[in-house]
């Protein structure tokens, strides 16, 4: 019995947070609910853009060959070969 009453709070919780979830994507499609903030397009028509960043992370460009030598690294190693599949 206590099984039974645990499922059904633990439903309803789910369905719940799932149709509020769902009217907050609703309103952001229909256009109702804005997606950027005010402080944020008060940034973009000052300065013309804006800065997502957070602190500490450097968001500067790629270095495109160290990212060539790591993928080259990757597919260079030696793989395991698979197991048979025995059912």
């Amino acid at each position: 019995m206590i099984w039974a009453l645990l499922f059904g709070v633990l439903s309803v919780l789910v369905v719940g947070a799932w149709w509020t979830r769902r009217q907050e994507i609703r309103q952001v499609v229909d256009g109702r609910r804005s997606v950027v903030s005010d402080e944020v397009l008060d940034q973009i028509l000052g300065e013309g853009r804006v800065e997502l960043s957070e602190p500490g992370y450097d968001d500067g460009p790629l270095d495109e060959e160290a990212a060539r030598e790591a993928e080259d690294r990757f597919w260079e190693e030696d793989w395991d070969e698979p197991e048979e599949f025995r059912p």
